[in-house]
This record gives structure tokens, sequence and C-alpha cells, in this order.
């Protein structure tokens, strides 16, 4: 049986390990996702106590996002940073 290879954010939660693997995914920490990375199993809306908007999303599509809601960022800003402005736009 063939592995696919799913991107986690870790620490992945057992109930969500759980889930992938019996899926057939081989799971490997979102940090090391290619740059055209796409997630093929999102995680579920309102399973997990409510996920951020940036929860999953690389720092391009981040960006992508802030420019998209007109926010203005700093384009050499780390990921938390760039994290924290899109999470806090959705709260607004």
């Amino acid at each position: 049986m063939d592995e696919k290879v799913i991107y986690e954010k870790h620490p992945v939660t057992a109930e969500r390990k759980a889930e992938l693997r019996q899926k057939g995914y081989k799971i490997i920490d979102a940090k090391f996702a290619p740059d055209d990375y796409k997630h093929p199993e999102p995680m579920k809306k309102g399973g997990s106590g409510g996920d951020k908007p940036s929860k999953g999303l690389r720092i391009e599509d981040i960006k992508a996002k802030l420019t998209e809601k007109g926010i203005p960022f700093d384009d050499s800003a780390e990921r938390p940073a760039l994290a924290e402005l899109l999470d806090k736009s959705a709260q607004e």
C-alpha cells in the first residue's frame, strides 16, 4: 500500500493522528511542507474549539489573505506575526 504524505502542524492530536493514519497518510510537520503544498484533508470546523483563520496556512497564503482584506503588513515579518494579524482581522 502506498503511503500518502500529509503535512500537519505539530503537535497533532491523537484523534487527528488516528483519523489521518486510518486514511493512509504519513504525517509530517507542516513546517516541512513544500511551497506549492495544498492540504488534502482540512480540519473540520467547530471540532477543535474554533481554529484560527491562519491555521495550516503557509506564509504566502497568509500574505495573500491579508492583501485581499486590505490589511497592511511588513513583507519581511515572520509567520507568527502575520498569522496574528490575520487572526485578529477575523475577530473584528
